[in-house]
């Protein structure tokens, strides 16, 4: 019987990670392609100091930062809905 819960809770755990990563993923994927289309990687500065990165870097970066930025916010989303059951 343990190991049927044990299944499930790993199933649950599974589904509840993918409903949070992919639509983090997704938003990231859509915000460099906004991002990027309006700036170029090579002209951001930061505190008067232009990045001496190269633009794939950059990218991967900014591409991780949005990624957690998504899966916060969908994790807020996911364990609110979960306390409201």
């Amino acid at each position: 019987m343990s190991n049927i819960k044990l299944d499930e809770t790993i199933f649950s755990i599974r589904r509840l990670l993918m409903s949070v990563l992919w639509p983090s993923f997704l938003m990231a994927s859509v915000s460099m392609g906004v991002l990027f289309g309006l700036f170029e990687p090579g002209t951001l500065a930061l505190r008067d100091d232009t990045l001496e990165l190269s633009n794939t870097v950059i990218y991967t970066i900014a591409f991780f930062i949005m990624w957690l930025l998504g899966a916060l916010s969908s994790g807020l989303t996911a364990l609110l809905m979960c306390k409201s059951r």
